[in-house]
């Protein structure tokens, strides 16, 4: 067991801490009260950045490269400045994206969240998010299992024998009530269930690990979004597929990333 593994719980602690703590000081209060002066455009002109994003990732940056020094960091906010080249001086790298689903953030809608990875030699090896409406923190177990928390319950989603498990650890199974009570998935061309027009990968990939949709499909893929939906994948048991096919995932991989909530599932759209 490496460094990191033996060190998961000291991490997951200090991370829900600076997740609550950025989410109360410079999140929720700009939540519904942005000025136009504070929303920016990247590629499209429903591809928002706002002064919550990057100060969020201001916030974060020196928090997790403390944690482990001579770390690297990629944020989404600063990785036009930056690029990949300059973190690669340590094997290990956070990619955090400081808020994902600035879309929803700026129209008022509830399905938003902070998403860190960490990655040793480009390999996703641990995950957390927080969803700052719902009060969530979801984070990866050892790559085991999937365990959601508030400050009254906590949950652990894993799959045995490729069957959907939930387990009560402290508290009552909010999950149902909380997250997922205003979700409505919806059905593809060839009726399987899927969330479509979520605009958040951080709330797709929750539903997938707790089986609320069938599979999720992106074909644009950067270390700040799928090194975290990759490993919460990978840590809950579902089934992942690369296009093209590669050994690992690698937060700087560039292809289409499958990922069912069952082999089942896998098998019936691999043959489509």
């Amino acid at each position: 067991m490496n460094k990191i593994e033996m060190n998961t719980n000291l991490y997951d602690e200090l991370i829900y801490e600076n997740l609550i703590q950025v989410s109360k000081e410079i999140i929720l209060p700009l939540y519904g009260k942005l000025k136009k002066e504070q929303i920016s455009f990247k590629s499209r002109l429903d591809d928002f950045v706002t002064v919550a994003d990057r100060n969020t990732e201001k916030f974060l940056k020196p928090k997790l490269l403390n944690l482990i020094k001579g770390s690297n960091f990629i944020g989404e906010e600063s990785y036009s400045e930056i690029g990949y080249s300059d973190n690669l001086v340590s094997d290990y790298t956070w990619t955090c994206d400081p808020i994902d689903g600035t879309y929803n953030y700026v129209n008022n809608l509830d399905k938003f969240c902070i998403m860190i990875s960490l990655c040793k030699s480009r390999i996703p090896i641990a995950s957390w998010l927080y969803f700052p409406i719902f009060k969530i923190f979801c984070y990866s177990n050892l790559n085991s299992s999937v365990i959601f928390r508030d400050d009254k319950s906590k949950i652990k989603v894993f799959r045995k024998n490729n069957e959907l498990q939930f387990e009560v650890v402290k508290g009552v199974n909010f999950i149902e009530d909380n997250l997922f009570k205003d979700f409505c998935p919806q059905k593809d061309n060839n009726g399987f269930t899927i969330a479509k027009n979520i605009r958040c990968a951080g709330f797709q990939i929750v539903a997938l690990v707790c089986g609320k949709i069938d599979y999720l499909l992106h074909k644009y893929i950067t270390p700040w979004d799928h090194s975290p939906v990759f490993n919460l994948a990978k840590s809950a048991g579902c089934n992942i597929y690369l296009k093209p096919k590669e050994k690992n995932f690698y937060y700087n991989y560039s292809g289409q990333l499958l990922c069912t909530s069952s082999n089942l599932i896998y098998n019936k759209l691999k043959k489509i």
